[in-house]
């Protein structure tokens, strides 16, 4: 987002036309996150009261890992635009923005990352927590 080039028409900043892109992929992530919304209630509810044996036995299952990485994933995909917008209409400094951006946007990779690599695990029948880091 290059702040020397905005126009101004009577005071008012013309449109750079990138928004309605970001704007249609907010919506399409929040419409993907709607049924696996209602799917992660479904499977926390199927879930309570099984223990820790009935939450391995769940994660083993290739479907539940599968959205349930998918539902984290758009989630966080979900955030970062969200958080992008927040921090683009509130900060004005150049540098500062470009640092927010760029951790807002290293947090939420990481995150999905990392999110992904334990599921899998899980999924695969390992530890939850790589050798040494568990209590």
């Amino acid at each position: 987002m290059s702040r020397t080039t905005s126009q101004y028409r009577n005071g008012v900043k013309v449109s750079e036309n990138h928004g309605a892109g970001e704007w249609k992929a907010e919506r399409l992530s929040a419409l993907i996150l709607v049924p696996l919304t209602l799917w992660g209630l479904w499977a926390a509810a199927t879930l309570s009261g099984g223990g820790y044996d009935g939450a391995l036995a769940w994660f083993r299952s290739p479907v539940n890992a599968a959205l349930l990485a998918v539902t984290l994933v758009a989630t966080l995909w979900h955030m970062q635009m969200g958080v992008k917008v927040i921090v683009e209409d509130y900060i004005h400094k150049a540098g500062t923005l470009k640092l927010l951006l760029g951790l807002n946007t290293l947090i939420c990779l990481l995150l999905a990352l990392a999110s992904v690599f334990f599921i899998a695990r899980l999924a695969l029948g390992s530890a939850p927590l790589p050798a040494g880091l568990g209590a």
